[in-house]
C-alpha cells in the first residue's frame, strides 16, 4: 500500500476520511499544526507530523517515503498560499506522488472559491499527476440551524429560492477514498453531489418529516446572514465567503446532480432525508 499525505487532517472531512482510509489497510501520515488535536488519528494507526501550511519549510520533511498526497486546506484568507507551499514543497523533493485535490464547487464571486482556484490552477500546472473532488454545499452546514430548529421550529438561510445539489460529508469522505485508491483518473475534476438538487424548502420539509413537527424556512437578506455568523464567532473573512457562496446558490449556481460519488464510493449519495434521519438528535427540542 502506498504510504499518504493528508493535510488539513483534523478538519471535518479529513478526520472522517482518514479513519476510512486506515480501516482500507493504506498507511497515513496526517499533517497536522497541533499534535494535542490529533490524538483520536494517532490513536487509530495514523503517523503524525507536526508542521505548518502557511510555513513551507516545515511541509519538505512530512514528503519524505510518500507515494499520494490529500491535499486539503482550511477556509480562511492564507488558503491558496498553503495549497501553492505543498505543490512548491512537492516540485522541491523531486517526487511525483498522486495528488487528490479537495477542492470545492461554488460561484466564483466567493473569494473563498477564488483561493482554492489558485491552488488548483498551480497544482494543474505542476506537471504533477492529479484529481480534484469539488465538493458542493455540505448538509452538515445545516448544523448551524440546530437552536433556531429546536427553540422556535425555523431555518433562517439566505438562499431565497436557490436549489443546490447538497452533499452529506460522509460522501466527500469515502468519494476521497475512491480517489486515492483507483477510482479516479487523472487529471480529471469530480464535482460532488446529493442524490437531487434541493431547496431550503426541501430541508424544511425533511425536518418536519423526521421531528415529526412543523419547520419553516425563513428566506432572509445576506446582511443578516452574516449578523448572525459573526455573532456565533466566525471570523468576518470566512463569514463573508460564506454569504458570497450563498448569493450562488440563490442564483442556482449549485442546482445540479450527477453520478461522481456513485462512481468515486460504490454507492449512491446520501438524501436529505438520510442526513436529517441520521443526525435527528441534534436537532430534538
Amino acid at each position: 500500500m502506498a504510504k499518504i499525505l493528508v493535510t488539513g487532517a483534523t478538519g471535518n472531512t479529513c478526520s472522517i476520511f482518514i479513519p476510512a482510509l486506515l480501516s482500507a489497510g493504506q498507511e497515513v501520515r496526517a499533517f497536522v499544526r497541533n499534535e494535542e488535536k490529533a490524538q483520536s488519528l494517532k490513536d487509530a494507526g495514523a503517523e503524525i507530523y507536526v508542521g505548518d501550511l502557511d510555513q513551507g519549510d516545515t511541509i519538505d520533511g512530512a514528503l519524505e517515503g510518500i507515494e499520494k498526497v490529500y491535499l486539503c486546506t482550511w477556509n480562511g484568507p492564507t488558503a491558496s498560499a498553503q495549497g501553492i507551499n505543498v505543490v512548491e514543497a512537492i516540485k522541491r523533493a523531486g517526487i511525483s506522488p498522486f495528488v487528490v485535490r479537495h477542492s470545492a464547487f461554488g460561484a466564483a464571486g466567493s473569494e473563498l472559491i477564488q483561493q482554492i482556484n489558485k491552488v488548483d490552477k498551480a497544482l494543474q500546472e505542476s506537471g504533477l499527476p492529479w484529481t480534484s473532488i469539488k465538493p458542493t454545499f455540505f448538509m452538515q452546514n445545516l448544523m448551524m440551524v440546530s437552536q433556531s430548529i429546536q427553540n422556535g421550529g425555523q431555518i433562517y438561510w439566505d438562499w431565497a429560492e436557490g436549489k443546490a445539489g447538497m452533499i452529506d460529508i460522509r460522501d466527500v469522505a469515502e468519494s476521497a477514498l475512491g480517489a486515492l485508491t483507483g477510482k479516479a483518473e487523472q487529471g480529471k475534476e469530480y464535482v460532488l453531489t446529493g442524490p437531487e438538487s434541493i431547496s431550503m424548502h426541501d430541508v424544511a420539509a425533511s425536518f418536519t418529516k423526521v421531528l415529526n413537527k412543523s419547520i419553516n424556512y425563513v428566506a432572509v437578506p445576506h446582511e443578516a446572514s452574516k449578523e448572525s455568523m459573526m455573532g456565533m464567532g466566525f471570523p468576518e473573512f470566512i463569514v463573508d465567503g460564506y454569504v458570497e457562496l450563498s448569493r450562488g446558490f440563490s442564483q442556482g449556481f449549485a442546482d445540479t446532480t450527477n453520478g461522481n460519488v456513485e462512481a468515486l464510493s460504490g454507492h449512491a449519495p446520501r438524501s436529505i432525508d438520510d442526513f436529517t434521519s441520521d443526525f435527528k438528535s441534534y436537532f430534538e427540542s
